[in-house]
């Protein structure tokens, strides 16, 4: 949408979002009407046409948001993908009516029909990516590109292993690792066995019938992209240089990274942060069809709750994505 007078004050004064107002299971989500955001000086007000469902959402919806930013009511989403409608006066790399993607972490923000994002967490998108896969990459294709890039440091013919295979992550992890070159082993359920092969991997293990961990391969990167092996749990399956990766942090996980600093193989726990050359160097790839955003289903706004829901049960195959109609059901 093009916004004819200014590019710096919003056309609408409101619009819909799904909103927490306290902690709790997925009845706390609520479609309300709500102010629109105004831009600040850096910031672009992105009229959404697709958001997706990450863990951290609905982590924060129960409750972790007690130790982060932010006060109730909040609106929910770490990532988004639509139109610019308007920008800050300091805002020069974008304007109204570009195709953009973005990444807002725990601010949130995308379960609406506008959400609010500095421009350092914006990337124009190409034109021949739509907005439901584009709204699904960022934080699953960062979080494993710079898992298996900057942790795991892989190299050309090494020996990967990701569990959880088919997940929103994992499904991101098996095509990149393959990308870098790396030779993978994919661990998941039988049933998403053709999947993951046909995503790249090289050999798959069901988890239901066999214990990577107790089996005599070794693996130079093991990114446990469920967190549900310890470290301790795969050394024996690492080489003596091998590098273990969590993607959801712990106690324990933390001591077993600052331990490990001292030894040859390593622990990590990835902390994905937004870069706008990663994030081009994804949508790159999408584009020449290298590189698969996996959605399992597209939900609507108002069916967000259903989405928590399906996320939570840990059996959601790729990503959930939220399209979100400006004229019709929302309204």
């Amino acid at each position: 949408m093009v916004i004819a007078e200014t590019a710096f004050t919003p056309i609408f004064s409101s619009m819909k979002a799904v909103v927490i107002n306290q902690n709790g299971d997925s009845s706390v989500l609520q479609l309300q009407e709500v102010p629109q955001p105004v831009p600040d000086h850096h910031d672009v007000l992105i009229r959404v046409y697709a958001t997706s469902i990450n863990p951290l959402d609905w982590k924060l919806r129960e409750g972790i948001s007690k130790i982060l930013p932010g006060k109730f009511p909040k609106i929910l989403g770490a990532e988004c993908a639509g139109e610019v409608a308007a920008v800050g006066l300091m805002v020069t790399d974008f304007q109204p009516g570009d195709r953009v993607v973005a990444e807002m972490g725990a601010d949130g923000g995308g379960y609406a029909e506008y959400a609010l994002v500095n421009e350092k967490n914006v990337v124009k998108l190409p034109d021949d990516i739509d907005f439901v896969p584009a709204a699904a990459i960022p934080v699953a294709g960062l979080t494993a590109l710079q898992a298996l890039r900057d942790l795991g440091h892989l190299r050309p013919g090494d020996p990967v292993l990701i569990n959880g295979a088919a997940g929103g992550v994992g499904t991101f992890a098996v095509q990149i690792a393959g990308i870098l070159g790396g030779r993978v082993t994919a661990v998941c359920s039988e049933s998403h066995a053709e999947l993951v092969r046909r995503l790249g991997a090289n050999r798959v293990i069901d988890y239901q019938k066999t214990d990577f961990t107790l089996q005599p391969d070794r693996y130079r990167i093991i990114f446990d992209t469920v967190s549900k092996r310890s470290f301790t749990d795969c050394k024996k399956a690492l080489t003596d240089d091998g590098v273990y990766i969590a993607a959801v942090p712990s106690a324990s996980q933390i001591f077993q990274d600052v331990v490990t600093t001292f030894t040859t193989q390593k622990a990590e726990t990835v902390a994905m942060k937004f870069s706008k050359e990663d994030m081009q160097w994804l949508l790159t790839l999408v584009a020449a069809g290298r590189l698969e955003p996996v959605i399992e289903h597209v939900y609507l706004l108002r069916e967000i709750a259903k989405a928590h829901q399906h996320s939570e049960s840990g059996h959601a195959t790729g990503k959930l994505v939220v399209a979100i109609n400006h004229t019709d059901e929302e309204k």
